[in-house]
């Protein structure tokens, strides 16, 4: 079947991810108390881009730059698109401090022929990764200034050579975060430590390297299930008015000790990349959303 051009595959993915999101369970009625002054419908447009290794451990580096329209929505059984640093996330279950959502992540297509280490063999399809988290907030109020976060991430993977997914492994991922806010909520900060381990059939998607496509000085490799690396990132979130949201952020990744060190495809022992985001709310429901207690 002939490829889809990027676009469209970038698109297809992160339209998936919309539609997952609406698998989030129903709320009992007693967690929900009287209309809030936010609306329960609103359309966005948000804009992403960013700049930072091709694909994990990668010592080229690419750009990636993505429009699209956001539907936001506070409803008594889904909370969708709120959070504009991750966006993609259904709420299935939260008590107290401790939560369960749809965790969503995305690896953008790369082109071998940009990647000295990759020349002559295929590209790599774009990547969707969805799984549960389940999040424990530590306390109830902020400790140091700020809150503290742990949550542990099962996302099984599907990339995308056309519109049929094939399955590429599962990544786990606890992550550790640190949030602070400003301004009544208005500005906040994170910072988020992130280790990553894949299966093989994960780790084989960035790091194999079939026997028909090894050369003189790249060898056969079959990746190994294990260690990927660690990201380190840091967010500013900037609610600039009723309207606009802007997101600016940096990730440093440490992909020493990891499992495919070995492969021919493994070029680099860290990463640094750079990030922004902005959402612009162009229209909003005259209903009201309930306010979960």
């Amino acid at each position: 079947m002939k490829k889809c051009p990027q676009s469209i595959l970038i698109a297809v993915g992160l339209w998936l991810n919309l539609a997952t999101s609406a698998l989030a369970v129903e709320v009992p009625s007693s967690a929900v108390t009287d209309a809030s002054n936010d609306p329960l419908w609103e359309m966005r447009l948000a804009g992403f881009g960013r700049y930072g290794p091709s694909y994990p451990a990668s010592e080229e580096s690419q750009v990636n730059i993505v429009p699209l329209p956001l539907p936001i929505y506070r409803g008594k059984f889904l909370r969708l698109g709120e959070d504009s640093e991750s966006p993609v996330r259904g709420r299935i279950f939260r008590r107290g401090r401790v939560k369960l959502d749809f965790a969503f992540d995305l690896n953008f297509p790369v082109d071998s022929e940009d990647i000295s280490a990759r020349t002559d063999m295929p590209d790599l399809d774009l990547m969707l990764e969805v799984g549960p988290e389940i999040e424990f907030q530590f306390t109830k109020t902020p400790k140091l200034g700020g809150h503290w976060y742990l949550g542990l991430q099962l996302r099984p993977a599907f990339s995308f050579d056309s519109i049929k997914p094939e399955f590429r492994g599962v990544a786990f991922s606890p992550e550790f975060t640190y949030q602070i806010n400003f301004d009544a909520g208005r500005d906040s900060i994170k910072f988020r430590v992130t280790p990553t381990w894949g299966s093989s059939k994960y780790t084989g998607f960035f790091y194999g390297v079939d026997s028909k496509y090894a050369t003189a000085g790249r060898s056969a490799y079959e990746a190994k299930s294990g260690y990927i690396g660690t990201d380190l990132t840091f967010s500013w979130i900037n609610t600039i008015s009723e309207r606009w949201q802007f997101v600016a952020g940096t990730r440093w990744s440490v992909y020493k000790g990891a499992a495919n060190a070995a492969s021919p495809l493994f070029t680099k022992d860290y990463g640094i990349g750079v990030y922004a985001a902005f959402t612009w709310k162009f229209w909003e429901s005259q209903r009201r959303a309930p306010v979960p207690n």
